[in-house]
């Protein structure tokens, strides 16, 4: 029942948006010829209606519009929504001109997305407003087996799109009666990834018998699960749980993909690139192009491009590190290809060669893998597809997000890839590229931050209380 009433939302959500983008376009041409439009301008519209309205329906689908968008920022919302008014616009326009629809106006179309991008983005305001009155602003408790994990998760809520959560406070995994306490004051409970299984199971079922919301931090072992199938051994249930990797038809049409794509690319961004190699040349001395080793599919090593955008030498002293927000060593043009991803273009070379793809986790230096493999042992499935130039972790998470956060969009892409979801990821790219603040680098713990959010959360205090029961 719960499922039907789902599809039935999600259609009349369709509906509404294929509704007014073509109200829009109504408006366009009787703003453009003062409510005497002439048939022969019309009749391309009306050819075009089914078209435009399914360009609707795929560009709202291909960013994620009819995906569960609670508790998610109204800005994402917003640069969304832009972007695929945006795609369609491009599609009308395409098929006015091999359909030589010329009598279409162009200013009409200009003139239809402008509206569109304010009358959908009202309407997806309006709606985003109900789901944060319905579901914002509750209760959230923190439970972790360290003071460190629940202020690590008190700054995720607190970075989340405001008027979501409430931090309630924090409370080590041990202190069960006081846990029962605070039940009846909180809405939501957010275990800590740190919390060991039995203590995750006692307390999940505790929150059902008081009928609260838990949040999780999935373990790797049931991202792994993920689509698992269900069989039966004699009267035994057990779940068939297969190694993350492709299977061969789909890798076939990955690798044609990302021939005829990465080729495509090439080609369109020649100008840029050659504009790109020219200012890093004359801003700072050095070669324009930078090659350094990554581990891909199965471990191999190889070559990747990038432009520079860094000084010559920048790790002579220091050996391998991660890029920091405000690293010194980043060139100015640097600093801009970094936050608009332009570095990255010269991989497109990387895709033809084979050595990866445009979709996939991101491959990383042998130095880092190995330290990252002897801290978490799960490391080693991100290695069993090529690597990407961009991929679920980009698009969702933040570039100084943890590694091993970033490990469950890597797997949790693996376990649950299709082509569709390759081309989701490749358009959202376009609105990671936009929000310039999701590419800052690692930013590093401040102690004085740290006390500052216990002091005002009362960490210190209920950790004392809760040490005392």
């Amino acid at each position: 029942m719960r499922g039907n009433t789902l599809k039935l939302r999600l259609f009349l959500l369709a509906m509404l948006d294929a509704g007014l983008l073509n109200a829009c376009y109504v408006i366009a041409f009787l703003s453009r010829f003062s409510f005497d439009v002439p048939l022969r301008n019309v009749k391309p519209y009306l050819a075009l209606f089914p078209w435009i309205s399914l360009f609707c329906l795929i560009a709202f689908y291909m960013f994620d519009l009819y995906s569960d968008w609670k508790r998610k920022s109204l800005h994402h919302l917003l640069y969304t929504i832009f972007l695929s008014v945006l795609l369609v616009m491009v599609l009308t326009m395409s098929m006015t001109y091999m359909g030589k629809g010329f009598s279409f106006p162009r200013s009409v179309i200009l003139f239809a997305t402008f509206l569109q991008f304010f009358v959908l983005g009202f309407s997806r305001y309006l709606i985003w407003q109900l789901a944060r009155k319905k579901h914002g602003s509750k209760k959230v408790l923190i439970v972790g087996d360290s003071l460190d994990s629940g202020v690590s998760l008190a700054e995720k809520c607190m970075n989340h799109s405001k008027g979501w959560f409430i931090i309630h406070g924090f409370l080590p995994a041990h202190s069960r009666r006081l846990l029962h306490k605070k039940m009846a004051e909180v809405d939501v409970v957010l275990l800590g990834p740190d919390l060991n299984r039995e203590d995750k199971a006692e307390i999940i079922s505790l929150c059902i018998k008081h009928e609260k919301e838990v949040l999780a931090v999935p373990e790797m072992v049931e991202l792994l699960a993920i689509e698992s199938e269900l069989q039966q051994i004699d009267d035994l249930l057990v779940l068939s749980i297969q190694p993350p990797r492709f299977v061969p038809r789909k890798l076939l049409v990955k690798r044609c993909f990302d021939l005829l794509v990465s080729g495509f690319l090439i080609l369109l961004l020649a100008p840029v690139m050659l504009l790109l190699y020219v200012l890093i040349k004359l801003s700072s001395p050095g070669p324009a192009i930078f090659k350094q080793e990554r581990l891909g599919e199965g471990g191999r090593s190889y070559l990747i491009y990038k432009f520079r955008s860094m000084v010559v030498d920048a790790e002579k002293s220091t050996g391998p590190v991660l890029a920091a927000a405000k690293d010194p060593r980043i060139t100015p043009i640097g600093r801009f290809m970094r936050s608009t991803r332009l570095d990255e273009i010269p991989q497109l070379f990387n895709v033809l060669k084979g050595e990866m793809s445009l979709v996939g986790p991101r491959p990383e230096r042998p130095f880092f893998i190995q330290q990252f493999q002897e801290s978490i042992p799960d490391y080693a499935y991100r290695l069993s597809v090529k690597p990407g130039i961009t991929g679920l972790a980009q698009i969702l998470a933040n570039y100084s997000t943890k590694v091993e956060d970033k490990l469950r969009f890597d797997i949790l892409y693996v376990k649950t890839y299709s082509f569709v979801l390759d081309i989701k990821i490749l358009l959202q790219t376009i609105r990671v590229v936009l929000q310039r603040e999701q590419a800052a680098g690692v930013a590093y713990e401040n102690d004085e931050n740290k006390k500052k959010l216990l002091r005002l959360f009362g960490y210190y205090d209920m950790a004392n209380t809760a040490n005392n029961e």
